[in-house]
């Protein structure tokens, strides 16, 4: 019963995980943000499109992991 409420709580982490890393992404490449680059000076930082792949890539091998240990 425990192992499979972990199950549970490891699939809806991971449903998040991938929802949070899309979120990310979308907001990192998106053309408002570009616009108020315009006026605001900006300096490129990687970290939020690694952030945002790193928490899909995680959310997928979660939710993977969870459904294959039934």
């Amino acid at each position: 019963m425990l192992r499979e409420s972990l199950i549970n709580v490891a699939s809806i982490v991971g449903v998040i995980l991938i929802i949070l890393g899309v979120l990310l992404l979308a907001y990192y490449v998106s053309p408002v943000r570009f616009m108020m680059g315009a006026f605001v000076p900006h300096t490129p930082n990687p970290m939020p499109p690694l952030l945002g792949g790193l928490a899909i890539v995680s959310g997928i091998a979660l939710v993977y992991l969870a459904r294959t240990r039934d």
